[in-house]
């Protein structure tokens, strides 16, 4: 029994003691990978020289941070966005591909960090040894490259590096976009030397060919048109928000439809559909996106820029012009809201009739329809003793408005102009005049005119008609 008790113990003490052994050099070893080692930066690269590293670090992770590091210092210095950004776009442009790696026993191996970042291939990302030398190669940006678009998820241009082959430009340019069907056909451009001969080549991409430096690759496809069409809709629908339509013939009966019909309150005659053929289409399109999507992050810059093109469109129109002062005052007032107004002209009032135009028009993706809420309010303003909003009572003439807001004023003008509210037309009232929702009554001022004016006014009566009577007399002793 004592004998089995020590072989028993003997193997437990060893055991213990082997698993000492094993966790003092599985320390010994972690404590290794973290010793710091010296390795050389060589060639094209942002800063050269020997650097600090360790046995646990890899070579891009090594390269990613002495890059951050210089550069930080490159830029510390400067104060100015512009030479900031032009700075960063210079050094970032060292060699991803084609680097060499130099081990001390003289083994060299060639990595290729834009095919690491990309598939995550640990080859071309090796841990770093002691007395390494990592070598970047020149390259020149505009002539040593291979571009490649069409049906890719990326279009792009890279590093040429001897061996290429077209399934690298594919992987380069994020691969086929998955949009495309039947996607087998490449086209490859080649320039002669002197830029001035152009020959083309369509290869079959399971092929693989083989590429030369400066080609230009586009992936061939037939367009797909199957993309999330859609127009947003707001205001007095039943289900106001986006509307997923066609290409080019849904109709906008359709997608009021869709959007469930006209709510009771829809104010028809000042609904409007907006599209994005002026800047300021495209900016208050934005807007009532912005606010539909509650984003916060609208630019009050373009709107800055957008008032300054009116002005510079408006002195465009008016630099040649052969008009009186007054008249191009005129014409200013109307060439700016033909700036601002460019918007589509429909009336919806009639688009749920099979037979009108109306009907029939086209909404094309990114249209905005705006369907206001009803105002059965009439505003009157002017020489009244109450301007303000009057309630709409059909029938009613200009005269019944002007008395609920509070009578006319001491000065007020007899001549009452109508303001029509779906067209800003003018109209002199009378007792056929036709007062609807939305319109304005504006009763002008009768300013009295002083002594001056009338003596001046008599001066230029009694200058023409001396001249009128001189040419007169001499006319009429011409024919004595």
């Amino acid at each position: 029994m004592k004998k089995i008790f020590v072989v028993v113990f003997v193997c437990f003490a060893s055991l213990l003691f082997a698993q000492d052994d094993n966790q003092q050099l599985s320390k010994q070893s972690n404590l290794s990978m973290f010793q710091p080692i010296t390795v050389t930066i060589g060639g094209d690269f942002i800063v050269t020289g020997s650097f600090t590293a360790y046995k646990s670090e890899r070579l891009d992770h090594f390269i990613t941070k002495v890059f951050t590091e210089a550069e930080l210092n490159m830029r510390s210095g400067l104060n100015q966005i512009d030479m900031i950004k032009k700075v960063t776009a210079q050094i970032e442009k060292y060699a991803k591909r084609d680097i060499t790696l130099k081990h001390r026993n003289g083994e060299t191996v060639k990595i290729d960090l834009l095919k690491y970042r990309l598939t995550g291939d640990m080859s071309n990302n090796p841990y770093l040894q002691d007395d390494d030398v990592i070598i970047f190669p020149s390259y020149d940006d505009e002539r040593s490259i291979v571009e490649i678009s069409g049906a890719v998820n990326k279009p792009t241009k890279f590093q040429f590096v001897d061996g290429d082959k077209l399934s690298d430009a594919i992987l380069f340019a994020g691969g086929i976009n998955p949009a495309y069907d039947n996607v087998t056909t490449a086209e490859i451009s080649r320039l002669s030397n002197d830029g001035n001969k152009e020959n083309v080549i369509n290869v079959p991409i399971k092929d693989d060919y083989k590429l030369q430096i400066g080609d230009r690759i586009r992936i061939l496809f037939k367009d797909n048109d199957k993309k999330a069409y859609k127009a947003l809709v707001l205001g007095e629908v039943r289900t106001p928000g986006y509307v997923y339509i066609t290409k080019d013939n849904t109709t906008i009966k359709d997608v009021i439809a869709k959007a469930g019909g006209f709510t009771d309150k829809a104010w028809l005659e000042r609904s409007e559909l907006l599209r994005g053929t002026s800047e300021v289409n495209v900016l208050k399109m934005k807007a009532l996106r912005d606010e539909f999507e509650k984003d916060r992050n609208f630019n009050t810059i373009l709107t800055e820029k957008y008032l300054n093109d009116v002005f510079i469109e408006q002195m465009k129109m008016l630099r040649m012009n052969d008009m009186y002062a007054e008249d191009s005052s005129s014409v200013a007032l109307d060439n700016t809201l033909r700036v601002l107004q460019s918007k589509s002209i429909i009336d919806f009032t009639k688009i749920n009739s099979d037979t009108t135009t109306e009907s029939k028009h086209i909404v094309q993706d990114g249209d905005i329809i705006v369907i206001p809420q009803r105002e059965d309010l009439v505003y009157v303003f002017g020489q009244v003793r109450n301007p303000g909003y009057v309630e709409y009572v059909p029938q009613k003439s200009d005269k019944y408005y002007i008395n609920k807001a509070g009578g006319l004023g001491e000065r007020a003008e007899s001549e009452v102009k109508i303001i029509k509210g779906g067209s800003y037309a003018w109209i002199t009232a009378d007792s056929d005049s036709k007062i609807d929702p939305g319109d304005f009554i504006y009763v002008p001022k009768n300013v009295p005119k002083p002594f001056e004016y009338y003596m001046r006014t008599l001066g230029y009566v009694s200058t023409v008609v001396t001249a009128v009577a001189t040419v007169i007399l001499i006319v009429v002793q011409a024919k004595k």
